[in-house]
């Protein structure tokens, strides 16, 4: 008001006129007709852009979460898609595709395992499916009590698991291969008062330094079959018939 005021004032007497009737009134009146709604408008205002600034960070906040939930979820499929949903351990691809990025830069000693449950078939037929599933998982329950973190095992379908030990000399791999074979014969699943005969046949292949997967489990394939005709529940290792060892 006292800014209109003297504006009029001022410019009214350089415009030749008087400052003085409804004019100044108008002058002093206005300010304060207008000022009022504006002040609240702009009151208003800017409650409004707190709020929304406000909401905005909330919103943010969510979008955060989101983005995070969405990251969980993605790493839960990424670890799902490489499981075998049965055993737990890797799947096929997963398995072959750990072994051929290891394989050219691979240093030190390794060893292969391909070990297949024994009469699965007839587990199938006698005790149904069901109980065959709970046996291949007792069978991967023992290969993972007998790795580390370190080795790589998995499911590659039916009943043959594969098993990458590393590092492992021989003595360990000879070690592990017998500790999975005692440990599934030992297995004690009970079926309608009938225990359920589970055992391993495996077949084995050490390597120092860079292989080739593909080869590496060529020849353990070929020691299984080995172990197989030789009576099963049995280890073939690097192409000789692997006995008992001490306990």
């Amino acid at each position: 008001m006292v800014l209109s005021v003297s504006i009029v004032l001022a410019l009214v007497p350089l415009l030749g006129g008087h400052p003085d009737g409804p004019g100044f009134w108008m002058s002093a009146l206005c300010p304060l007709v207008i000022g009022g709604p504006a002040s609240l408008w702009q009151f208003h205002q800017k409650d409004v852009i707190l709020r929304q600034r406000d909401e905005l960070a909330r919103m943010h906040v969510e979008l955060e979460d989101m983005h995070g939930e969405l990251r969980r979820l993605h790493e839960d499929l990424r670890f799902k898609a490489r499981r075998d949903a049965l055993t737990g351990g890797l799947n096929r691809e997963a398995l072959f595709a750990a072994l051929a990025s290891q394989a050219p830069g691979h240093h030190g000693a390794a060893a292969l395992l391909v070990a297949d449950a024994d009469h699965f078939k007839r587990i199938n037929d006698s005790f149904g499916h069901l109980v065959g599933d709970e046996a291949l998982r007792r069978i991967a329950s023992c290969i993972a009590e007998a790795t580390t973190d370190a080795d790589l095992w998995g499911r590659i379908g039916g009943e043959e698991f594969v098993v990458f030990l590393h590092p492992a000399d021989v003595t360990r791999a000879r070690a592990v291969a017998d500790g999975i074979r005692r440990a599934v014969a030992a297995v004690e699943l009970v079926v309608a008062g009938s225990r359920v005969p589970i055992s391993v046949s495996i077949g084995a292949v050490s390597v120092i330094d860079a292989f080739d997967p593909v080869d590496l489990f060529r020849r353990a394939d070929e020691y299984l079959y080995r172990a197989k005709d030789g009576g099963r529940d049995r280890i073939v290792f690097d192409g000789a018939e692997l006995g008992p060892l001490a306990a």
